[in-house]
């Protein structure tokens, strides 16, 4: 179908900006920042948020929690934010977690990793872990039911917890109840799917700007074959949490999530893909001028409510 009415004219938009490109880093950084402060937002309720750290054995990572309305234990959605594995924070992905938290009543834990090219692969995906392994200990210090855990992210955020939970799986733990991938990346060598070429420009990411992240990600191309690099390459793909999967029409990396999703469910593993006619990769932070992202996130949240519910 065609490009949702809401979204090409928000593709409009960011045309007429400056373009940012990643050869001037701390520029890209900024622009992503300034992009995200002039979204709407949705105005959904929840009871707060708070800001705390978590100690890592190589860092401290910053963190921000949020909680749904109520006085219930919920569970815990431990997030991680996209940007290439070297952009974004904790205030770029606000009011995406804001929605999550209030839609789907579970507390939602944002965590800053390290950036690439500062640290590179696997450091970025080490702090996910150790973040991870810290919620689940620290669940109930955050009102949080630590036998309903998940982890979820959006773009280099999906791929890193894809490889959280492949992670957690050979480690024997922590136990997740759920993955939440929206739009992941998870194939990092090749690069040759269809949606690559059928969504190369013009769509917000481009396939130029992706390669150009994984080569600020990896410290060589032979880490792509890494299945924490790339979920899709794992020899086993059984056991693992149940998935929702996220895709976007008009992006670079749907058939990455097409792909993983139909390898989960031949694995044996628990896997929804649910599609995004119209749309564009970024559309999870657009669901405040966007009818189809706000349909999706909500349908996410709410599969996530049954996912983590009591």
């Amino acid at each position: 179908m065609p490009l949702e009415p809401e979204i090409a004219a928000h593709l409009q938009r960011l045309a007429a900006l400056p373009a940012a490109t990643l050869s001037d880093l701390a520029a890209y950084r900024e622009g992503a920042a300034r992009s995200a402060q002039t979204l709407p937002r949705r105005d959904l309720p929840i009871a707060g948020k708070r800001d705390l750290q978590i100690p890592t054995p190589d860092t401290v990572l910053d963190a921000r929690l949020y909680t749904p309305e109520g006085e219930a234990v919920t569970g815990l959605l431990v997030y991680f934010h996209g940007g290439g594995w070297a952009a974004s924070d904790l205030d770029t992905h606000d009011a995406l977690c804001t929605d999550l938290c209030s839609v789907s009543g579970v507390r939602v834990l944002s965590v800053a990793y390290r950036l690439a090219p500062e640290v590179r692969f696997p450091l970025p995906l080490d702090d996910c872990w150790h973040a991870t392994r810290w919620a689940a200990e620290h669940a109930a210090e955050l009102g949080a039911d630590p036998s309903r855990l998940a982890v979820g992210g959006d773009s280099a955020g999906g791929n890193l917890a894809a490889a959280v939970a492949l992670w957690a799986r050979d480690a024997g733990g922590p136990a997740l109840k759920a993955q939440l991938l929206i739009y992941p990346a998870t194939e990092l060598s090749r690069l040759g799917t269809p949606s690559y070429s059928a969504n190369a420009s013009g769509y917000g990411l481009s396939s130029e700007a992706m390669r150009a992240f994984i080569d600020l990600y990896l410290n060589a191309p032979e880490d792509a074959l890494h299945p924490h690099a790339s979920p899709l390459l794992a020899p086993d793909l059984s056991g693992l949490p149940p998935a929702l999967i996220l895709t976007a029409e008009f992006d670079p990396l749907r058939d990455d999530g097409v792909l993983y999703a139909q390898a989960l469910e031949a694995a044996g593993s628990e896997a929804t893909h649910l599609p995004g006619p119209g749309l564009i990769h970024t559309f999870a932070r657009l669901a405040a001028i966007s009818p189809g992202s706000a349909a999706n996130m909500d349908e996410a949240a709410q599969w996530l409510k049954a996912k983590l519910g009591s």
